[in-house]
């Protein structure tokens, strides 16, 4: 996955049901490469892909693995009905890109 922008040149990146395939750390990886340090990272994801009985993802587990790809949490909003909300900021010196989740 490559987007035409260049690297360090966005400073918000917003997933909104973007993140359900299999390949989302390609996703969560170009969004790294195109943010400037400091730039901020927004994931809003429908609360059933975190739904533990039905094979979901634990949302903290997943924050600590978008964290690992070089982004401080900074919080979590998991309040709502149908979405779960992650704002994570890029760190000033990025974690290397080839990292899995």
């Amino acid at each position: 996955l490559q987007t035409p922008l260049d690297s360090s040149s966005v400073d918000v990146a917003v997933f909104c049901l973007s993140l359900m395939g299999t390949n989302f750390s390609s996703y969560l990886q170009e969004a790294n490469k195109v943010l400037k340090p400091c730039g901020w990272l927004l994931i809003a994801e429908v609360r059933s892909r975190f739904d533990s009985n039905n094979g979901g993802a634990d949302p903290d587990k997943f924050c600590e693995a978008v964290c690992k790809l070089g982004y401080t949490s900074v919080s979590k909003d998991l309040k709502n009905k149908m979405f779960l909300l992650f704002y994570v900021k890029k760190k000033e010196k990025a974690a290397p890109l080839n990292m899995a989740l």
